[in-house]
């Protein structure tokens, strides 16, 4: 594993100038490393987990050429829409490809993509998160179906209001202008 994602600390949501919100998913934090000569992937132990999501494999023919390194959450959904942990754990520590295509074909997961940490072969770990995150959206309409760039909405508060009415797990508060802390606990 290349890098270790950065972690979320809990607590009260910050407000004001430089946030922006995201909704927190429930799902298994996954990071793709899209190159030329394929797609790795790897949960936050270090674990390949590649063979577990075979729908990630569709990353390659959008992004090798980018040489890209995503951040993001692999989910199941339910039958209403929302993240399912329990029909994930289904898929996450299946290490046979043909088990692992019959599960695909079971409980299909998406790939929620919330940051982009290597583009052309160059780090962009240092730059601020609202650089990472236009860069993010400029590949973002070369994804394939069933991987997603995460919304990002500038009211907090109304965000976490409409999550805890759908019942989902929370919010994610990230500052625009801080950088990218790998294996970090980070309250930015």
């Amino acid at each position: 594993m290349a890098v270790s994602p950065v972690k979320a600390t809990s607590g009260p949501l910050p407000t004001g100038d430089g946030w922006v919100y995201e909704i927190k998913w429930d799902g298994m934090r996954v990071l793709a490393d899209v190159a030329p000569d394929g797609v790795r992937a790897w949960s936050t132990t270090g674990r390949e987990v590649a063979v577990s999501f075979p729908e990630l494999a569709a990353l390659a023919p959008a992004l090798a050429p980018l040489d890209a390194l995503l951040d993001g959450e692999v989910v199941a959904l339910d039958d209403a829409g929302r993240p399912s942990f329990e029909r994930l754990q289904h898929r996450m520590h299946v290490t046979s490809a043909v088990d692992a295509a019959r599960r695909a074909a079971e409980v299909p997961v998406a790939y929620v993509v919330f940051d982009l940490l290597r583009l052309g072969g160059h780090d962009l770990i240092d730059r601020p998160w609202h650089e990472r995150r236009r860069l993010l959206e400029q590949i973002g309409e070369d994804l394939p179906a069933g991987v997603d760039v995460a919304r990002v909405y500038e009211d907090g508060e109304d965000l976490l209001a409409a999550v805890d009415a759908q019942g989902l797990e929370g919010v994610v508060a990230k500052r625009r202008d801080t950088p990218y802390v790998p294996g970090a606990r980070s309250r930015q």
